[in-house]
């Protein structure tokens, strides 16, 4: 079950990644754990947000699409997301964050930068980062034909980002 709906026209909804969810959840834990507002911020500061989607895979069909140093291949692991943009939340540390965690796991990471004259869609980590001020990096499984009936993706990489995920979960 998905924590938000919406994110194909804008997340801007109470449904949707720009409503109040995430920090409503948020304040309630923190009240349930005795935190005054200045421990959330301090607690909000020293967390770490993957948003993790799906990436766009370099298609040899479409080459002109691509930034031509950042082909993003099937079967060889999540990609980390940047946008000069910032239609993605990802920066210099927090990739750096994610690579480590991608080390840690022992699976292979790649990077896509998308290019900057071509329109790019968003996700929900540029909206979270903003809305609570947590560190964020945007990652995903790479496929061809994103949005379309003949999407494609490599086994492999599911259980990469099932990896990485896992332990970044267990470095709490």
């Amino acid at each position: 079950m998905p924590f938000f709906d919406h994110e194909e026209v804008g997340s801007e909804s109470a449904a949707g990644a720009g409503g109040s969810f995430v920090s409503d959840v948020i304040s309630r834990l923190a009240a349930h754990a005795g935190l005054d507002a200045e421990d959330q911020k301090r607690m909000l500061a020293r967390s770490f947000f993957i948003s993790a989607d799906m990436a766009h895979a370099w298609h040899p069909n479409f080459p002109a699409a691509y930034e031509p140093c950042h082909r993003v291949m099937v079967n060889a692991g999540p990609v980390i997301k940047s946008n000069a943009n910032q239609r993605y939340s990802t920066n210099a540390d927090t990739a750096a964050r994610f690579m480590a965690i991608c080390e840690k796991a022992g699976v292979p990471c790649q990077q896509y930068a998308h290019r900057t004259d071509l329109g790019c869609g968003s996700t929900i980590g540029p909206i979270v980062a903003a809305q609570l001020g947590i560190p964020s990096v945007d990652v995903g499984s790479p496929m061809w034909a994103m949005h379309s009936i003949r999407e494609s993706a490599g086994v492999l990489d599911h259980s990469y980002m099932i990896a990485a995920l896992t332990t970044a979960f267990g470095d709490n």
